[in-house]
């Protein structure tokens, strides 16, 4: 066996169904692979790349960033109400409005703020993939190269190192479930006893707490941990396991409990906002949008990873680890070893598989019955399980020459399809910004200028990109502005209110109750009549439809027309026309 020396849980203490290995297949005197120079060179290169890619994206925000950044720069006091228009908790958003006010507001400041969080894990997930080693029917994968594994694999995964990048709070999420999995599997495992087992119940009630205030799909994470532990309760085979999971039980209703304050907003956003934007999904296809999101999704040959990562997560579901037999199945002595697939999931991975599938479960019957919309990025508190279901696939591998070319390999792929995720333009807003700005008359015409967002989607990242200069003229920015003058600013369809905030409550509802002629007249004092009108619209947002299109025919009607940027079909997360509307002589 390896020189290492593990952190021994208490004696008898199993994690989930322990009674279940086989016991013919168990050979504990199987020698652990060593951590060989080629693993840490690779291990090496994959943190160097993952660091630096989760710092580099340099394009501007889209919706979701640009809104999340301007929330956060609100007063403390005013963020909540914000966000019960908006949809979400609010602990993502206090400790970003912290982190800007220590660095300012630019993009790369904002974005940071994730890429820390993102970093932060890495660690974690050392130690993560260290835990899944030592645990009893792992087989002799070796905890520091099971940890070093998943280090490297966490570090260069297109989504991991995307939502590291973006000014969103999956980051965060990552970073508590990754925590919270730690502390999970010491008391289930009663690693610990004591005042340190004490720490681990308090440490996990206070990450289940957090969870719940960061992100709403967090509930059924902590359902589906809560579900594996009453099963541990009733059926662990020592006393120290049952103690272990009824204190984790404990610690998921404390955390629950802290969150009741914010409950009366929950039921408000759960009524009002919802997710108008967005489709309707089955389960399959809600299986199939995770894995190749997680992957790398649309980002270059990485949409080619999940052929390589689904078969390296069945490699650790189904192998068992045992001595090379003869043909009578008998172990000869001095036999090598040898990996043998089986038809029942492994215990290195059983708690880690079935979280995933209740978590993911529980998210769809919810999602159904509340006719709501998915994403894969919902999907970030299972995240960490997937990857320490890969890292252990790997770690199966026996050759150490073998290991660390297959982490290479995942390396390589990951990093192509991270440098993917991150290097192209998110959104047209930029580029739209950009032509309003060679289009501006000079100032010497004294021509007024007012943009016009259709839907009020795309007013928040373009008006990120737009601030007035002193001579009351558009000019581009990277800060943050709101709207200046008359017949200078950004006007979002079809409320006509500050640009910056999109807001969700009854949005459908009140989208089909408004018309194009209706707006324009309530806006029509401000839009002067020598004013060049620029309408930002895009006819694929949901709950728009056709309204764009007859806001765009009733600009026509006095002005004349002309197309000054097309819309970009290329798959950016948003994009759009750019017209403009010139007073007539």
């Amino acid at each position: 066996m390896s020189s290492e020396t593990p952190e021994t849980p208490l004696a008898g203490a199993d994690l989930i169904e322990p009674d279940l290995i086989e016991p013919d297949l168990i050979e504990p005197d199987l020698a652990e692979p060593p951590v060989d120079m080629w693993l840490k060179v690779v291990v090496g290169i994959a943190v160097l790349i993952g660091i630096g890619l989760r710092f580099a994206p340099r394009s501007g925000m889209w919706l979701d960033e640009a809104l999340s950044s301007n929330i956060a720069q609100l007063p403390l006091a005013e963020i909540p109400s914000a966000l019960r228009r908006d949809g979400h908790p609010p602990l993502f958003y206090v400790l970003l409005h912290v982190w800007t006010s220590v660095g300012g507001i630019s993009d790369w400041w904002i974005r940071a703020f994730s890429g820390v969080i993102s970093v932060l894990t890495l660690p974690l997930m050392y130690l993560a993939g260290r835990r899944l080693a030592q645990r009893r029917g792992a087989g002799p994968l070796g905890a520091q190269r099971t940890g070093l594994i998943a280090l490297a694999v966490t570090a260069v995964l297109p989504f991991g190192i995307r939502y590291g990048s973006e000014a969103r709070m999956y980051a965060l999420v990552m970073a508590l479930s990754t925590a919270g999995y730690l502390l999970v599997d010491a008391l289930l495992t009663a690693r610990f006893s004591g005042t340190r087992r004490w720490l681990s119940f308090l440490g996990a009630a206070l990450l289940a707490s957090a969870l719940l205030w960061t992100h709403y799909w967090s509930l059924w994470l902590l359902a589906a941990v809560g579900l594996v532990a009453i099963f541990q309760a009733w059926r662990a085979s020592s006393h120290e396991g049952k103690v272990g999971a009824r204190l984790l039980i404990g610690a998921l209703l404390l955390g629950g409990l802290s969150f009741a304050p914010w409950l009366p907003t929950l039921l408000y956003q759960s009524a009002h906002t919802g997710t108008p934007w967005g489709e309707r999904f089955g389960p399959a296809s809600v299986v199939v949008l995770t894995i190749v999101d997680f992957a790398g999704a649309k980002y270059g040959i990485a949409h080619l990873f999940t052929y390589l990562l689904v078969p390296l997560l069945l490699l650790a579901a189904l192998a068992v680890i045992q001595k090379a037999r003869d043909s009578q199945g008998r172990a000869t002595p001095g036999s090598g070893e040898q990996v043998v697939l089986t038809g029942s999931v492994q215990p290195r991975i059983r708690a880690e598989l079935l979280v995933i599938l209740l978590t993911m479960s529980i998210g769809w019957a919810a999602m159904t019955a509340s006719s709501g919309t998915f994403s894969s990025r919902y999907a970030s508190g299972i995240y960490p399980l997937f990857l320490l279901s890969i890292a252990a696939g790997i770690a199966v591998i026996r050759s150490p020459r073998g290991t660390a070319l297959m982490l290479a390999v995942v390396v390589l792929i990951g990093s192509f399809g991270a440098v993917g995720a991150i290097g192209g333009v998110r959104s047209q807003t930029g580029q739209i910004a950009e032509k309003i700005l060679s289009s501006e008359p000079s100032a010497s015409a004294q021509s007024p200028s007012v943009v016009i967002a259709c839907p009020d989607q795309l007013g928040v990242s373009l008006q990120r990109e737009l601030e007035l200069d002193p001579s009351g003229g558009l000019s581009s920015s990277g800060g943050l502005s709101s709207s200046g003058g008359l017949g200078s600013e950004v006007i979002p369809y079809p409320m006509g209110g500050d640009p910056r905030f999109v807001d969700w409550v009854d949005y459908a509802d009140r989208n089909s109750a408004t018309s194009p002629a209706q707006f324009l007249e309530e806006v029509a004092e401000r839009i002067p009549d020598n004013a060049t009108v620029y309408l930002v619209e895009s006819p694929t947002y949901r709950t728009f439809e056709g309204q764009c299109d007859a806001l765009l025919a009733a600009l026509a009607v006095e002005r004349d027309q002309s197309l000054l940027l097309a819309i970009d079909d290329t798959g950016l997360d948003e994009s759009a026309n750019l017209w403009a509307f010139t007073p007539r002589n």
